[in-house]
């Protein structure tokens, strides 16, 4: 009897780890994908982000997202990056991503024939300002209509876990 108390007990204290571990995971404050056209991705045709910073005191991660399909016909992607203050300061930022490795494979997460790859655009960064921040992401490959490439994404994540 003594020991299913104690295999109950282990069992309880694991339930109640596991689920502390569950909670304390960070949960994005943004996290919104732009669909692109389907028959490709114009030169001119850009996909804009808005994020309302209210908690300039956190540390936060800022992430691009790229999902594409296995007819991306290059290993690589350039993307500009423009970042619109609530200030009116215009940060630009040019962005090379290494998608696929020199035998073709995809470097970013997925199966089949959609892959997801992530950029880090901002690592502990702590926003100046609150209000309304705008990214806006174009590509910057000689194509004028980019193909495979199927949506953008931004993510925001506050490094403490917070919300």
């Amino acid at each position: 009897m003594t020991n299913l108390r104690q295999i109950k007990s282990d069992v309880f204290v694991l339930i109640v780890v596991a689920l502390g571990i569950i909670s304390c995971s960070r949960q994005p404050v943004y996290n919104e994908f732009s669909q692109l056209d389907p028959d490709g991705w114009s030169a001119d045709s850009s996909s804009v982000f808005q994020i309302n910073m209210e908690d300039t005191s956190g540390v936060y991660d800022l992430t691009l997202h790229i999902r594409h399909t296995s007819a991306y016909p290059y290993q690589n992607l350039w993307l500009f990056v423009e970042q619109l203050s609530p200030d009116s300061q215009l940060v630009r930022d040019t962005i090379s991503c290494v998608m696929a490795d020199h035998a073709g494979k995809w470097l970013g997460t997925g199966s089949g024939s959609v892959y997801l790859f992530s950029v880090p655009l901002k690592k502990q960064y702590n926003f100046g300002k609150q209000g309304v921040y705008q990214y806006t992401v174009v590509h910057g490959m000689r194509d004028e209509i980019l193909s495979g490439i199927q949506a953008v994404g931004l993510k925001l994540e506050n490094q403490h876990g917070e919300k």
